[in-house]
């Protein structure tokens, strides 16, 4: 299922909603992660408190993917849009 999180105060309680359907305490996210149940109950108060590695990390272990989704793309045809082909990575950041 699909949530769509537009402002960070819909963070939030989605984190929590989602360690609870893991079923998964505070102590047990925390222990998997490495931190202490205070770190994840701070994070569930303030998800902005984290860097996004951090958020990536969290939502790794609650099975969750994060998706970026361009609102702004072209929509119709996109035949006529050029194709950009790689063969590889093509630097570094």
């Amino acid at each position: 299922m699909d949530y769509l999180i537009s402002i960070s105060d819909q963070l939030a309680p989605q984190l929590r909603s989602l360690r609870k359907v893991r079923q998964l305490s505070q102590a047990e996210l925390a222990l998997k992660l490495g931190v202490t149940q205070s770190r994840i109950a701070a994070i569930e108060r303030n998800p902005a408190a984290v860097s996004a590695g951090q958020l990536l990390e969290i939502l790794k272990v609650l099975g969750v993917e994060l998706v970026l989704r361009d609102t702004q793309a072209p929509t119709g045809d996109t035949s006529s849009q050029p194709t950009i082909t790689t063969t590889g990575p093509q630097g570094e950041w």
